[in-house]
């Protein structure tokens, strides 16, 4: 039988391990830092910050513009996800991050901006990109894929590829499939920035086929009477736009009243009142459309 001592010895034993471990959990638990609402440091300072070096919209540009890690804590839709801070809070469009205007373009998917920020219509990036998309006095807007293969989505196949610039491939109804008396054939040569015998400016019957526009070009000449068809050296403005007569090898009356048979696109003062039906892969005579 053990005697009162030995158990009194025991019991200290056994409770002192006890009493020092509650302790030190005492101990740790004034040391834990205060909590704070700023949560997991993951992106560096500059993260949201456009004139920052770590400026996301960077480093994502860095990496291809390849978004997919993005998804792993802001969700597969970016709004929000096990982080619970949503992408589309600042990325308001449809698709959030992955919606045209993140990386070209503003109120709409083209420049400017482009992929460098630029938004000056002599840089190659931006040039007529808008007057083409919103149209203008003289014609209805002019869609994207006449231009480029438009991709459904920003990871779509060729869209961010190993070549330089964005594709000019020419492959819609404008600007190679509309038979306007004149095979067509456009090309786009990107050291000049000019582009060549595309329907819009001049190659259709009748029209001035040999005219090379320059892409970033801003002074607005070329959208003069006379460039597409007819003559720019001419005195009046009715004579530059006359489209190529018998005597210059064409078919067209040798009349400058233009109104008198497109009395519904253009006015008796040479000004189009129809720009929808002007630059359309159409001929309007006598308020009829039909093709060339």
């Amino acid at each position: 039988m053990k005697s009162a001592s030995n158990i009194s010895g025991i019991l200290v034993l056994t409770l002192f391990p006890i009493v020092v471990l509650l302790s030190a959990c005492s101990e740790l638990k004034t040391d834990l830092p205060s909590p704070t609402s700023a949560g997991v440091k993951v992106h560096p300072t500059g993260w949201l910050s456009k004139t920052s070096d770590d400026f996301h919209g960077k480093s994502i540009r860095a990496q291809n513009w390849e978004m997919k890690p993005c998804q792993v804590c802001h969700g597969k839709n970016y709004e929000g996800g096990t982080v619970g801070e949503s992408c589309t809070s600042c990325h308001s469009q449809p698709a959030g991050p992955e919606n045209c205007v993140t990386c070209h373009g503003s109120t709409n998917a083209a420049p400017p901006r482009d992929l460098d920020g630029k938004t000056a219509k002599t840089d190659r990036g931006v040039g007529a990109h808008q007057i083409h998309l919103l149209g203008s006095s003289l014609s209805a807007d002019i869609l994207c894929s006449e231009c480029h293969v438009v991709p459904p989505g920003v990871s779509s196949s060729g869209h961010l590829d190993g070549t330089p610039r964005a594709e000019v491939v020419f492959s819609n109804t404008l600007t190679n499939t509309r038979t306007t008396g004149v095979v067509p054939s456009p090309t786009y040569d990107p050291a000049p920035f000019k582009c060549a015998n595309t329907y819009c400016h001049g190659n259709f019957k009748n029209g001035n086929s040999n005219f090379v526009p320059v892409w970033n070009d801003a002074s607005g000449s070329q959208m003069a009477c006379g460039t597409c068809h007819g003559d720019v050296t001419k005195a009046t403005l009715a004579e530059r736009a006359l489209p190529k007569t018998s005597a210059q090898g064409g078919t067209h009356l040798n009349v400058t009243t233009c109104s008198a048979c497109h009395g519904d696109v253009v006015d008796a003062n040479l000004r189009i009142i129809s720009p929808a039906k002007h630059v359309n892969g159409k001929l309007s005579v006598f308020g009829q459309e039909r093709d060339f």
